[in-house]
Protein backbone atom coordinates (compact mmCIF):
# COMPACT_ATOMS: atom_id res chain seq x y z
CA UNK A 1 0.00 0.00 0.00
CA UNK A 2 1.41 3.37 -1.02
CA UNK A 3 1.66 5.93 1.75
CA UNK A 4 0.41 9.41 0.97
CA UNK A 5 3.16 12.01 1.01
CA UNK A 6 2.92 15.74 1.55
CA UNK A 7 5.18 17.92 -0.58
CA UNK A 8 5.87 21.50 0.48
CA UNK A 9 6.80 23.82 -2.39
CA UNK A 10 8.48 27.05 -1.30
CA UNK A 11 8.15 29.86 -3.82
CA UNK A 12 11.28 31.98 -3.87
CA UNK A 13 13.88 33.76 -5.92
CA UNK A 14 17.65 33.60 -5.82
CA UNK A 15 18.81 37.14 -6.40
CA UNK A 16 22.35 38.24 -7.24
CA UNK A 17 22.61 42.03 -7.18
CA UNK A 18 25.50 41.83 -9.62
CA UNK A 19 26.86 38.67 -11.19
CA UNK A 20 26.67 37.83 -14.89
CA UNK A 21 25.16 41.24 -15.67
CA UNK A 22 26.03 44.75 -14.42
CA UNK A 23 24.20 45.95 -11.32
CA UNK A 24 21.94 48.27 -13.33
CA UNK A 25 20.59 45.43 -15.46
CA UNK A 26 19.97 43.24 -12.42
CA UNK A 27 18.23 46.20 -10.80
CA UNK A 28 15.93 46.61 -13.79
CA UNK A 29 15.02 42.91 -13.68
CA UNK A 30 14.43 43.10 -9.93
CA UNK A 31 11.76 45.75 -10.46
CA UNK A 32 9.94 43.43 -12.88
CA UNK A 33 10.14 40.50 -10.43
CA UNK A 34 8.92 42.52 -7.46
CA UNK A 35 6.11 44.19 -9.42
CA UNK A 36 4.84 40.79 -10.51
CA UNK A 37 5.22 39.34 -7.00
CA UNK A 38 3.26 42.10 -5.29
CA UNK A 39 0.51 42.05 -7.91
CA UNK A 40 0.22 38.26 -7.60
CA UNK A 41 0.07 38.29 -3.79
CA UNK A 42 -2.66 40.92 -3.86
CA UNK A 43 -4.72 39.23 -6.59
CA UNK A 44 -4.42 35.57 -5.54
CA UNK A 45 -5.08 34.65 -1.89
CA UNK A 46 -4.15 31.04 -2.69
CA UNK A 47 -0.57 32.15 -3.39
CA UNK A 48 0.32 32.01 0.27
CA UNK A 49 3.88 33.25 0.61
CA UNK A 50 7.22 34.01 -1.02
CA UNK A 51 10.75 33.65 0.36
CA UNK A 52 12.83 36.67 -0.65
CA UNK A 53 16.21 34.92 -0.79
CA UNK A 54 17.29 35.51 2.81
CA UNK A 55 18.26 39.16 2.32
CA UNK A 56 16.62 42.51 3.07
CA UNK A 57 18.65 44.75 0.74
CA UNK A 58 16.36 43.67 -2.11
CA UNK A 59 13.67 45.86 -0.53
CA UNK A 60 15.94 48.92 -0.48
CA UNK A 61 16.82 48.37 -4.15
CA UNK A 62 13.18 48.01 -5.13
CA UNK A 63 11.98 51.07 -3.22
CA UNK A 64 14.54 53.26 -4.98
CA UNK A 65 12.26 52.91 -8.01
CA UNK A 66 8.87 52.12 -6.39
CA UNK A 67 8.79 54.11 -3.11
CA UNK A 68 4.99 54.26 -3.26
CA UNK A 69 4.77 50.51 -2.57
CA UNK A 70 6.49 50.63 0.84
CA UNK A 71 3.29 50.30 2.90
CA UNK A 72 2.05 47.45 0.71
CA UNK A 73 5.30 45.54 1.20
CA UNK A 74 5.27 46.08 4.96
CA UNK A 75 1.72 44.74 5.28
CA UNK A 76 2.61 41.63 3.28
CA UNK A 77 5.69 41.01 5.43
CA UNK A 78 3.73 41.51 8.64
CA UNK A 79 1.14 39.02 7.36
CA UNK A 80 3.87 36.44 6.72
CA UNK A 81 3.33 36.43 2.97
CA UNK A 82 6.81 37.74 2.18
CA UNK A 83 9.65 36.17 4.18
CA UNK A 84 12.73 38.39 4.64
CA UNK A 85 16.11 38.07 6.34
CA UNK A 86 18.05 37.05 8.30
CA UNK A 87 20.89 38.57 6.22
CA UNK A 88 21.18 42.14 4.99
CA UNK A 89 22.86 41.06 1.77
CA UNK A 90 22.95 37.40 0.80
CA UNK A 91 25.87 35.84 2.61
CA UNK A 92 28.75 33.97 1.03
CA UNK A 93 30.35 33.17 4.35
CA UNK A 94 33.47 31.48 2.95
CA UNK A 95 34.58 34.56 0.98
CA UNK A 96 34.14 37.26 3.62
CA UNK A 97 35.80 38.16 6.93
CA UNK A 98 34.66 36.92 10.32
CA UNK A 99 33.39 40.36 11.28
CA UNK A 100 31.53 40.76 7.99
CA UNK A 101 29.71 37.48 8.63
CA UNK A 102 28.49 38.61 12.02
CA UNK A 103 27.61 42.19 11.09
CA UNK A 104 25.73 41.10 7.98
CA UNK A 105 23.54 38.92 10.19
CA UNK A 106 23.09 41.63 12.82
CA UNK A 107 22.10 44.27 10.27
CA UNK A 108 19.79 41.89 8.42
CA UNK A 109 17.95 40.75 11.53
CA UNK A 110 17.50 44.32 12.71
CA UNK A 111 16.28 45.38 9.27
CA UNK A 112 13.84 42.47 8.95
CA UNK A 113 12.33 43.21 12.36
CA UNK A 114 11.72 46.81 11.29
CA UNK A 115 9.73 45.44 8.36
CA UNK A 116 7.66 43.32 10.74
CA UNK A 117 9.00 39.84 10.04
CA UNK A 118 12.12 37.73 10.27
CA UNK A 119 12.84 34.43 8.52
CA UNK A 120 14.88 32.54 11.12
CA UNK A 121 16.79 30.17 8.91
CA UNK A 122 20.47 30.34 8.10
CA UNK A 123 20.14 30.66 4.35
CA UNK A 124 23.16 29.85 2.14
CA UNK A 125 21.65 28.85 -1.23
CA UNK A 126 24.75 29.42 -3.35
CA UNK A 127 27.74 29.94 -1.05
CA UNK A 128 31.02 28.77 -2.52
CA UNK A 129 31.89 26.72 0.55
CA UNK A 130 30.74 26.89 4.16
CA UNK A 131 32.61 27.85 7.33
CA UNK A 132 32.89 25.57 10.34
CA UNK A 133 31.62 28.18 12.79
CA UNK A 134 28.39 28.91 10.90
CA UNK A 135 26.27 26.79 13.33
CA UNK A 136 27.87 28.58 16.29
CA UNK A 137 27.08 32.01 14.82
CA UNK A 138 23.52 30.99 13.94
CA UNK A 139 22.81 29.54 17.38
CA UNK A 140 23.96 32.76 19.03
CA UNK A 141 21.38 34.54 16.86
CA UNK A 142 18.72 32.02 18.03
CA UNK A 143 18.58 30.39 14.58
CA UNK A 144 18.22 26.62 14.84
CA UNK A 145 18.33 25.50 11.20
CA UNK A 146 20.28 26.22 8.04
CA UNK A 147 19.66 25.50 4.36
CA UNK A 148 22.46 25.39 1.83
CA UNK A 149 23.14 24.40 -1.76
CA UNK A 150 26.87 23.71 -1.83
CA UNK A 151 29.62 22.33 0.37
CA UNK A 152 28.73 18.65 0.76
CA UNK A 153 28.75 17.14 -2.70
CA UNK A 154 31.58 17.94 -5.15
CA UNK A 155 29.86 19.46 -8.16
CA UNK A 156 30.65 20.62 -11.66
CA UNK A 157 28.75 22.39 -14.43
CA UNK A 158 25.00 22.67 -13.82
CA UNK A 159 25.51 21.25 -10.31
CA UNK A 160 26.30 17.77 -11.61
CA UNK A 161 28.12 15.54 -9.12
CA UNK A 162 31.54 14.97 -10.61
CA UNK A 163 33.29 12.82 -8.01
CA UNK A 164 31.99 10.17 -5.60
CA UNK A 165 34.46 11.15 -2.88
CA UNK A 166 34.38 10.56 0.85
CA UNK A 167 32.87 14.03 1.31
CA UNK A 168 29.72 13.24 -0.62
CA UNK A 169 26.56 12.91 1.46
CA UNK A 170 23.61 10.73 0.42
CA UNK A 171 21.32 12.70 2.76
CA UNK A 172 19.51 16.02 2.52
CA UNK A 173 19.10 16.42 6.29
CA UNK A 174 21.98 16.35 8.73
CA UNK A 175 23.35 17.76 11.96
CA UNK A 176 25.76 20.56 11.06
CA UNK A 177 28.26 20.88 13.88
CA UNK A 178 30.83 23.58 14.65
CA UNK A 179 34.25 22.73 16.11
CA UNK A 180 32.98 23.73 19.57
CA UNK A 181 30.13 21.19 19.32
CA UNK A 182 27.35 23.67 18.55
CA UNK A 183 24.77 22.15 16.18
CA UNK A 184 21.98 23.29 13.89
CA UNK A 185 19.77 21.22 11.65
CA UNK A 186 21.29 21.37 8.18
CA UNK A 187 19.24 20.95 5.03
CA UNK A 188 21.03 20.37 1.74
CA UNK A 189 19.00 21.37 -1.30
CA UNK A 190 18.50 18.18 -3.30
CA UNK A 191 19.50 19.10 -6.86
CA UNK A 192 20.15 22.68 -5.75
CA UNK A 193 17.87 25.60 -4.83
CA UNK A 194 16.01 25.48 -8.17
CA UNK A 195 14.79 21.89 -7.68
CA UNK A 196 11.15 23.00 -7.84
CA UNK A 197 11.65 23.48 -11.57
CA UNK A 198 11.69 19.69 -11.87
CA UNK A 199 8.02 19.41 -10.83
CA UNK A 200 5.71 19.36 -13.88
CA UNK A 201 3.22 22.20 -14.14
CA UNK A 202 0.54 19.88 -15.53
CA UNK A 203 -1.58 18.69 -12.57
CA UNK A 204 -1.78 15.01 -13.58
CA UNK A 205 1.91 14.83 -14.41
CA UNK A 206 2.73 16.51 -11.12
CA UNK A 207 0.69 13.93 -9.19
CA UNK A 208 2.49 11.14 -11.00
CA UNK A 209 5.83 12.81 -10.26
Amino acid sequence: MNKKKTVHIISHTHWDREWYLPYEQHHYLLIEVMDQLLDTLEADPNFKSFHLDGQTIILDDYLQVRPERRDQIKKLIEAGRIEVGPWYILQDEFLTSSEANVRNLQYGMRDAKKWGGLSKIGYFPDSFGNIGQAPQILQQADIKAAAFGRGVKPTGFNNAVIDASAYESPYSEMKWQSPDGTEVTGILFANWYCNGNEIPTDEQKAKAY
